[in-house]
């Protein structure tokens, strides 16, 4: 909502002082109102239902992504006092993966509009590549620099929305989780972790992969762990200390700390991945494609994704073709397949509008909104999608389906990739899709459909 619709609001609900409680329930915010008798009736075209009960009044207006109940909350609008709205459903105990759902839903329309800008991008790409003209003052022209950047800005500063996000969901501080967030955009811990040499915090080594410590799954942990420090903290501190001793604490105890245990597990991973992934694609190929189709979208949440690449090209320099390239697709494909039966399934308008954008995105090299926004709403979504990258990564490891050379991020415009003379790898590579987006959707359909029976 902009401006002048929380005006609207304020004017209807017959100003600030007069809301006692915002309450979110799943895609509506509900404001309880002080004095009924205040409530400006004469307000035209305003979406909302107003329900008036003795003497309460409470006014629901439809809030799919939080922005209005986080806009209050930011205002101080109606902070919970008192006896809290009563309970109309029976709520479940929402999992982490909701959880990280409900975080990345209100940076969705950001996320979406970067991904189509990188879509059409790619596409005027793909054109380029294979066009009989000389095109490539486009491409090498500063205005194509800018506008990649502009597509590439919203997933580089990622962490730091995710922040924001996480921040305003647990009604911690904004500005401390910034801080948090944007730790590895510093210049120094840039240059620091940048693999030139080893680095050591008090005395324990941290993996130089700043992206390793950016992956949102820890930015949130991270900040969830801020916010109840900085709960107990406020509780007691000393007056003049109110607002300042919990941020210390934050920044002298719990960052570090952070690193100190995550520094240990990424300079274990960097040792341990590059020989797993390779002692499997050597003794056993089909297991291996089929468990890195599996869990692949895994290892993007915890940033483990990018140990990939060096194998990537390892593997194109020694051998002329890459195995590992078409795992990424079949993944993608596979989130795309469980968001399109999530939105079929659903009944609200905007998730299903969501849902289908997202599964397009997806299909074209961008998965964040289907598996963030969409397929960790429901578990049956996000473990159908996992099974579905198995089943089209066991299906690619029988066939043998490579990739002949390096390039694109996971879209089905990086076909070109998979041409290889005299085979069938390009057909494999559209079967093991297909039952990758098959298997995905109709189970995700099935499992979704089968919870509703037993609710």
């Amino acid at each position: 909502m902009n401006d002048s619709s929380i005006e609207q609001l304020m004017n209807l609900a017959g100003g600030q002082e007069n809301i006692r409680l915002v309450k979110h329930d799943e895609n509506t915010t509900t404001l309880t109102l002080r004095n009924r008798t205040g409530v400006n009736m004469s307000l035209p075209d305003f979406d909302a239902d107003i329900r008036i009960t003795g003497g309460q009044c409470n006014i629901t207006l439809k809030d799919e992504f939080s922005q209005l109940y986080n806009t209050l909350q930011a205002l101080g609008v109606g902070k919970e006092e008192g006896d809290a709205l009563p309970e109309t459903r029976r709520t479940r105990k929402k999992s982490l993966l909701y959880f990280i759902s409900d975080v990345f839903r209100p940076l969705m329309p950001a996320i979406l509009g970067a991904a189509v800008l990188k879509i059409v991008l790619a596409i005027i790409t793909l054109f380029n590549v294979y066009s009989s003209t000389d095109s490539s003052s486009l491409m090498d022209s500063q205005t194509f620099l800018i506008f990649k950047s502009i597509g590439d800005s919203v997933y580089y500063l990622l962490p730091i929305l995710v922040a924001i996000s996480t921040a305003y969901r647990l009604k911690s501080n904004v500005y401390v989780a910034v801080a948090i967030g944007g730790l590895m955009f510093y210049p120094q811990m840039t240059a620091l972790l940048s693999g030139e040499e080893d680095v050591h915090f008090m005395g324990v080594p941290i993996v130089s992969q700043a992206i390793f410590f950016s992956a949102s799954i820890w930015v949130i942990l991270m900040i969830y762990a801020a916010s109840y420090l900085e709960k107990v903290v406020e509780q007691i501190s000393p007056r003049v200390f109110k607002g300042i001793l919990a941020p210390l604490l934050t920044f002298l105890i719990l960052v570090p700390l952070v690193l100190m245990i995550l520094g240990p597990i990424g300079t274990w991973i960097d040792q341990q991945l590059p020989d797993v992934v390779d002692s499997l694609l050597n003794d056993a190929p089909i297991v291996a494609i089929m468990l890195l189709g599996a869990v692949y979208s895994l290892m993007m949440i915890a940033g483990l994704h990018y140990w990939l690449l060096p194998m990537i090209i390892n593997e194109l320099m020694v051998n002329g073709f890459s195995l590992i390239i078409p795992v990424m697709l079949v993944a993608f494909v596979a989130q795309a397949g469980a968001s399109l039966a999530t939105g079929l399934r659903s009944n609200q308008l905007e998730f299903r509008k969501l849902a289908f954008w997202a599964t397009g995105t997806a299909l074209l090299g961008t998965p964040e909104p289907a598996m963030y926004a969409v397929n960790m709403r429901k578990r049956a979504s996000f473990y159908s999608a996992l099974l579905g990258g198995a089943t089209g990564g066991l299906y690619f490891g029988l066939l043998s389906v490579k990739a002949v050379a390096l390039g694109g991020s996971g879209s089905l415009l990086d076909f070109p990739l998979f041409m290889e003379a005299g085979s069938l790898n390009l057909l494999h590579v559209c079967v093991g899709l297909i039952i990758s987006f098959c298997v995905s959707g109709v189970l995700t359909y099935w499992m979704i459909g089968n919870e509703r029976k037993h609710v």
